[in-house]
């Protein structure tokens, strides 16, 4: 008997619908069956969604521009493949954004498929007649993301998200180029989710295309915009897109204006202390605070001197830079020439030299040195706190809140001793990591650990979360550091 395709799944959604289970079903677990119980369904999840893109792919295929009104989409009314295979999702389906990525990972698989095919066909006609020309078979270099939704290595949502991050072939970039960093990505992005794997995939093409990064830093530029636009009852509303610098910027004057209810550091010097608590007691919601607050800046702006010369304040957004011997030095120069790369401190978005040349002309630069092994300067006991050159150390190293899954920036992170100063622990960089504010009172109050062996930092879970207290490598979310999963890739 033939099964067929629809038929296995008609069988399995019976299947499920059958067998009675309810949110009082759940609510009847233990503690350890919930983990199980989801873990399990974000698998046939993850296998459905499979299936779910490779079937989109097929109807995007069959309804090509290119086949005009014999093309399937067009036949049953709609104007684009996209817009079928959402219909096809029924009432309360997917986004259009959502529908393309689906298109895109069945497209990376079938293509992928479809090149493994040819090749073993090649090779056998290779065999049969080992006399005749080699055949040449083309190769998408994006074939091993298209293999890993296949397998199940990746999800499509983090497939699609490595092909948006590494973009396409350009000049200095080739396909081989691309094909080494899919292999490197897809073994590196296999336990991160698809937020993590674009960053990464981004800071790849940063890495490999550097001559690219001032011509994708113009076009993010030019892709910015603020709209507004009056509603019916009068309020004004609006959205906006900011490059990662300006956003930057954004992003840190909201936090200084919220940040104390969201999570920021708590040790802080005692006037911060005031103003914080200023802030949290505030009658006003966190929303209605920041809107009022931009509104005040605009004034003040609008109203200031246009002789006076802004930028004396030192922002708190900040430029990393860093400087590197390139591999062959020109015979005719004194010494190794420095290749100059930068990104914004807590985000793997590289930025263009001339970003750094402004930047450096308005604000300076405080220079941090690392040694080979990733050493930086320590105080022993000499004092209870770190102290400014061992935060910016820290966020340098760490990049932010170092808790696995956290993402929070340096600017919501607070210092953390590994050994308690009242044992007898060292205020050194070593011996400290970054902790957002909700973390670094997880690890306190509930019993976690956080240890060094050797260059490397571990968290020990307590029994309540892993009988088996099998320690998670804690990893650097800096660019700069080997091993952190927005790394630069050399």
């Amino acid at each position: 008997m033939t099964t067929t395709i629809d038929g296995v799944f008609v069988d399995l959604t019976g299947s499920l619908a059958r067998s009675g289970i309810s949110a009082a079903s759940f609510a009847e677990l233990s503690d350890d069956e919930s983990e199980n119980t989801h873990r399990a369904i974000a698998q046939l999840a993850r296998e459905v969604a499979k299936y779910v893109a490779l079937s989109a792919a097929n109807v995007a295929c069959r309804s090509d521009w290119a086949l005009g009104r014999e093309g399937l989409a067009r036949k049953k009314g709609y104007a684009s493949a996209e817009d079928y295979v959402q219909a096809l999702g029924g009432g309360g389906g997917s986004t259009k954004a959502d529908t393309r990525r689906l298109i895109e990972a069945g497209t990376m698989a079938a293509e992928a498929e479809t090149a493994r095919a040819r090749q073993e066909q090649a090779d056998r006609l290779a065999l049969a007649h080992p006399e005749a020309p080699p055949v040449a078979v083309h190769t998408p270099w994006f074939a091993p993301l298209g293999s890993a939704v296949t397998d199940g290595t990746l999800s499509t949502d983090a497939a699609t998200a490595i092909r948006r991050g590494l973009g396409e072939p350009a000049i200095g970039v080739t396909d081989e180029m691309l094909a080494d960093a899919v292999v490197a990505l897809i073994a590196e992005c296999r336990s991160v989710n698809a937020d993590q794997a674009a960053k990464v995939a981004r800071q790849c093409r940063d890495s490999i295309d550097a001559a690219g990064v001032a011509s994708r830093a113009d076009a993010m530029r030019a892709r910015q915009y603020l709209r507004v636009w009056d509603k019916p009852d009068g309020m004004l509303h609006g959205s906006f897109e900011l490059d990662p610098e300006n956003g930057s910027y954004f992003k840190d004057f909201l936090l200084q204006i919220t940040g104390p209810r969201q999570g920021g550091p708590r040790f802080v010097e005692k006037g911060e202390k005031e103003r914080a608590q200023r802030i949290i007691a505030d009658p006003r919601s966190t929303d209605q605070i920041a809107a009022e607050a931009l509104i005040e800046v605009i004034k003040v702006a609008a109203a200031a001197d246009p002789g006076t010369l802004f930028g004396r304040i030192r922002p708190s957004v900040k430029l990393v830079l860093t400087e590197a011997p390139t591999p062959a030095p020109r015979p005719d120069t004194p010494g190794p020439l420095l290749l100059r790369n930068g990104f914004i401190e807590g985000t793997p978005d590289a930025v263009p030299a001339t970003t750094i040349d402004r930047t450096m002309c308005n604000t300076g630069f405080t220079p941090v040195l690392f040694s080979r092994d990733g050493t930086v300067l320590d105080v022993g006991r000499e004092q209870r706190l770190f102290t400014q050159a061992q935060r910016a150390a820290l966020a340098l190293r760490d990049g932010g809140c170092m808790w696995p899954d956290c993402h929070r920036p340096p600017s919501y992170s607070e210092a953390h001793h590994l050994h308690g100063w009242d044992g007898g622990g060292l205020t050194n960089v070593e011996d400290g990591i970054l902790l957002c504010a909700r973390d670094h009172l997880r690890l306190h109050n509930d019993a976690w650990e956080a240890t060094r062996i050797g260059r490397e930092y571990w968290l020990i879970p307590p029994p309540a979360a892993d009988t088996t207290r099998t320690p998670i490598r804690l990893v650097s979310k800096s660019a700069l550091l080997p091993g952190s999963p927005l790394r630069q890739h050399a």
